[in-house]
């Protein structure tokens, strides 16, 4: 049973973003976390993970962007003029929920000095979702996705930006629990609703793995918490 503080998260990452949305800093004065949500998202689908780091004592940099409106290269370079404003000598760690994951390889790509924090993903479409395949013969929905949602089909965008940095400790966690039964046929045996679990790996991560938790809210699902806070205090992983 949901407690009440679990169902006021929810309601707080179901906010819709908007136009006034600013990124959130708060420095708890230890290593510096870059919260992205996904697409359609805003940072309030980041808080009760930017709370739960904030309380370990790390500094977070919560970015909304306009996921919706502009191609996976201009919200990369939004998301990364944020960051340099904060970026100083502690470390860079990401935390990123879909889109945000896809974000990350691009802007790790091109200034692979922060790529020395650690990199945790949630549910991102490494290798596109085949909701994006099947929304092509579904044009209000296809449009819907902007052109960086466009493109995260399974021979889009995802397919082609570069792997992350050689040497990035990086990690995947994805949700195996489908809360969106008209998508189940699309997606592999495991998936979370809008993306299959083995869409999710990519070259060389450090760890990867697949928990009881839907694509929506598994921000917020506490093996997430667990694993995200491990992996930055020690780099390790579950086998």
């Amino acid at each position: 049973m949901q407690s009440l503080s679990q169902w006021r998260d929810r309601a707080e990452m179901l906010t819709p973003p908007f136009p006034w949305d600013r990124p959130r800093w708060r420095d708890r004065g230890g290593e510096t976390v870059v919260l992205l949500h996904g697409l359609w998202r805003g940072w309030r689908a980041m808080q009760p993970l930017a709370r739960a780091l904030e309380a370990e004592g790390y500094s977070t940099l919560n970015i909304p962007y306009p996921s919706a409106r502009l191609p996976i290269g201009t919200l990369a370079n939004h998301v990364r003029s944020h960051i340099e404003k904060v970026a100083s000598d502690r470390p860079v760690n990401f935390i990123t929920h879909s889109l945000g994951g896809i974000l990350a390889r691009a802007i790790l790509s091109e200034n692979p000095s922060w790529a020395t924090g650690k990199v945790i993903m949630l549910a991102p479409p490494h290798g596109g979702s085949e909701i994006v395949d099947w929304s092509r013969n579904h044009p209000l929905l296809h449009l819907a996705l902007g052109p960086a949602g466009r493109s995260l089909g399974t021979d889009g965008a995802p397919t082609t930006l570069p792997f992350l940095p050689a040497g990035t400790d990086a990690a995947v966690i994805m949700g195996s629990r489908c809360s969106i039964p008209i998508f189940k046929g699309l997606l592999g045996d495991q998936n979370d609703g809008i993306v299959s679990a083995d869409r999710g790996k990519i070259e060389g991560l450090k760890g990867f793995s697949v928990i009881d938790a839907d694509h929506t809210f598994i921000q917020m699902h506490p093996e997430t918490i667990r694993l995200s806070l491990q992996f930055l205090k020690d780099g390790t992983w579950p086998a």
